[in-house]
């Protein structure tokens, strides 16, 4: 099964790939899951990542992109859900599939916030899914980065001879060929490869560029070094260090605090057209009934056809230590 790994440009951390190659895989069909604390959806990364889930399965746990997207889609649809963190702890992987995850990952984020914690690695194509995040976790000890693409040719045709094994090989097409474990690699398939990194480089290159903000010019300047804790933050290819339960904490933190500003928003709206209406006595009711302003609208709009009469009394009052339009945006965020 480690013949999946060879002859093919993969997005893994070099030392990694060394590991996998000795390590006997199996077939597997056990799912992942996420789980959810408060109303933040956990989604694991975990292991090498493959395109599809019946590839590989090992005792190091695997994740594939087609479950990670599968996770996503459904915690993006789930009601008790308002944020996805992306839990990863991962060498990297295949590069099929890797690229419409991360673009999935880029656009969902519009739908509900998306955040990622290297908890304690994301390299190479796991970087690739974080930088795809709206914001990127590091605690003290983890590491992100090896930003590129690695490709392996195994010669085993003086292991062959020693053994006393010949292959003949039939083909048709001069390059058929190429990249046998039983051959020596001709020039021809060496620069062939060598380009096909190139051309996925570059594309990994351009897709952190873009999640991440930054220019390409400082994304290639890594050359797929590994950064770890405040160092990823300060070159701007993580934004905070917290462990996971601190992550937790700061995304509710950021939800509240999101939410206050909204409501906020809404209320002032509400206030706006109480006052065009000089129904500003309504307001209290209104925010009480935890209507919308277009329902708000809606109710005014009912007492104007039905020539509803609303006088209105305005009191001043000494101000209290806190705005009420605040206030009332905090006990609507609860």
């Amino acid at each position: 099964m480690i013949q999946k790994l060879l002859n093919k440009p993969l997005m893994i951390a070099p030392q990694s790939l060394e590991t996998l190659a000795n390590v006997e895989w199996f077939a597997s069909e056990e799912k992942i899951a996420y789980n959810i604390y408060s109303d933040v959806a956990v989604i694991p990364v975990h292991g090498l990542l493959t395109k599809r889930s019946e590839f590989f399965s090992s005792f190091f746990g695997t994740t594939s992109y087609e479950e990670i997207h599968e996770l996503i889609s459904l915690a993006l649809d789930d009601a008790e859900v308002n944020s996805i963190l992306l839990d990863i702890d991962s060498p990297g992987g295949e590069v099929s599939g890797l690229f419409d995850l991360a673009d999935f990952i880029y656009e969902s984020r519009n739908t509900k916030p998306i955040y990622a914690i290297a908890n304690d690695s994301a390299f190479s194509a796991a970087y690739a899914i974080a930088s795809a995040a709206t914001k990127i976790f590091v605690n003290r000890t983890s590491g992100v980065g090896s930003i590129g693409v690695i490709a392996t040719h195994v010669d085993i045709s003086e292991y062959d001879k020693k053994e006393g094994i010949k292959y003949t090989t039939i083909f048709a097409g001069d390059r058929k060929n190429d990249l046998s474990p039983h051959e020596p690699i001709s020039d021809e398939a060496i620069s062939d490869l060598q380009k096909e990194v190139d051309r996925l480089y570059g594309m990994f290159i351009a897709l952190v560029a873009r999640n991440r903000n930054v220019s390409t010019v400082q994304v290639r300047a890594t050359q797929a070094a590994l950064y770890f804790g405040a160092d990823s933050v300060s070159l701007g290819f993580a934004d905070e260090i917290a462990d996971f339960q601190k992550c937790l904490q700061i995304i509710g933190e950021e939800k509240m605090t999101e939410d206050i500003e909204l409501y906020k928003a809404e209320i002032l709206e509400i206030s706006k057209l109480c006052k065009l209406a000089h129904t500003e006595n309504k307001l209290a009711e209104f925010i009480e009934q935890n209507l919308s302003p277009d329902e708000v609208k809606e109710k005014l709009l009912a007492c104007t056809n039905t020539q509803e009469e609303i006088r209105s009394m305005v009191y001043y009052k000494e101000a209290a230590q806190e705005n009420p339009v605040i206030a009332a945006a905090k006990a609507r965020s609860k």
